[in-house]
């Protein structure tokens, strides 16, 4: 029996070996693929810090516009009559802004630059149905919202709305006098930012807000984005929230 189990002593030890190199392989195995994780983790946060910066920096530069016109036509007694030289004004140095509007009582009435934008006027926000949830919103927060994103009326393109609605103030009390608007381009918000993403090694999805549907309104998304094993982060934007959603390439990773 000594010599039987002398015999299988060295076929004891190989398999001892085995096994021991084999679990160490995995534990090596899982410490780099958890290592890995945690360095796309890493990277992608890092990422998306950036692109928030980005994107809050343009969508500052509509809530700015935003202000800056209501600000002016109450200086001017809620008279738009100089709308189109404040308009080229305040879009002066502001990349991202496509589109300056005001709607009195609800209806388009006034548009910067017009002649691309003209078929937009008279569109009464109030009774389509396509946008009165998100101009109802506004005048029941009494404060800027941002819808997108948009298919516009005047040119089919997609686009980000930041909307603001107007008071007037008569015999001390608070009159609606129509909206403050601003259009911003999805091109415009994504072009500097899809360069970006892809030389980091990632695909992206963005989600926009939108009250008058019921899903959300897909923002961008790139060719190669494929929703596995992704890393989702909220955008917060005044009264909604944007996702957006990273995913590591294949390709290049």
């Amino acid at each position: 029996m000594n010599n039987t189990f002398k015999d299988k002593k060295p076929i004891i030890a190989s398999v001892f070996t085995f096994v021991f190199v084999f679990i160490t392989l995995i534990s090596f195995y899982m410490f780099y693929e958890e290592k890995e994780e945690n360095k796309t983790s890493e990277k992608a946060n890092l990422l998306v810090q950036n692109i928030v910066n980005e994107i809050q920096t343009k969508i500052s530069q509509g809530i700015t516009a935003v202000d800056s016109q209501i600000l002016i036509l109450k200086q001017n007694n809620y008279n738009p009559k100089d709308f189109d030289k404040w308009a080229k004004e305040l879009m002066k140095e502001k990349d991202s802004i496509a589109c300056l509007q005001l709607a009195k009582d609800g209806v388009v009435s006034s548009i910067y630059p017009y002649e691309e934008n003209k078929s937009a006027m008279g569109h009464d926000l109030l009774k389509d149905k396509r946008r009165d949830d998100g101009a109802l919103l506004a005048i029941e927060k009494k404060g800027i919202t941002f819808v997108g994103p948009i298919k516009l009326i005047q040119n089919d393109k997609y686009a980000l709305i930041a909307r603001k609605p107007i008071f007037e103030t008569l015999d001390d009390k608070e009159k609606f006098w129509g909206f403050s608007t601003v259009i911003i381009y999805v091109d415009s918000i994504m072009k500097s930012l899809e360069e970006k993403i892809k030389d980091n090694g990632f695909e992206y999805q963005l989600e926009g807000f939108d009250p008058d549907k019921e899903k959300r309104p897909l923002f961008a998304k790139s060719k190669n984005f494929k929703g596995k094993d992704t890393l989702e982060f909220d955008i917060n934007v005044p009264n909604g929230k944007w996702i957006f959603t990273l995913e590591k390439n294949s390709i290049n990773n």
